[in-house]
């Protein structure tokens, strides 16, 4: 799936933030973007479930498997928060999450900066979360609820609502 492909490049890119990539001046800005990001896209791999399936499988059915993951209701409201600027909806988690602290360590020669790693804490109600682990969680859901969809549709199973 398409999206799933999309979000896990995301996901390569934190990881090779956390690892570390080349500095740039703007680095806090372009790099949380990418954080950001894929929060973005992981949480509309939902959309794509309900669109692509060939199992019945609706929009109730996805927020049920979502709303049993704190780590995907914090994807949910961190995305919804970022797209929306203001939710009309209660979050999911309580309280708004959102990216609340970023530490860089940057090295080089002779005050030249060459490098850099990134790290990310997503605060949501009240508790702050490393954005890598998050995200690595996140994706993990996900790969689980698609591969046990494919499961299913292998074996001709219609998933019950």
């Amino acid at each position: 799936m398409e999206q799933l492909e999309r979000t896990r490049r995301y996901l390569k890119r934190l990881r090779e933030i956390y690892a570390e990539v080349p500095y740039l001046s703007d680095t806090r800005e372009y790099y949380a973007d990418d954080v950001l990001s894929f929060f973005i896209h992981c949480y509309h791999i939902k959309d794509w479930i309900i669109r692509l399936n060939r199992l019945g499988v609706t929009q109730k059915d996805v927020d049920a498997f979502i709303d049993a993951h704190d780590e995907l209701k914090i994807c949910a409201d961190l995305c919804n928060g970022i797209k929306h600027c203001q939710l009309t909806q209660p979050p999911r988690t309580g309280r708004q999450p959102h990216l609340a602290a970023w530490e860089f360590i940057s090295s080089g020669i002779n005050d030249e900066m060459d490098t850099t790693r990134g790290k990310f804490h997503i605060l949501a109600n009240g508790v702050f979360h490393d954005a890598l682990d998050l995200a690595e969680r996140c994706m993990q859901l996900w790969d689980n609820y698609v591969n046990d969809l494919a499961e299913s549709a292998k074996h001709g199973v219609e998933r019950t609502r």
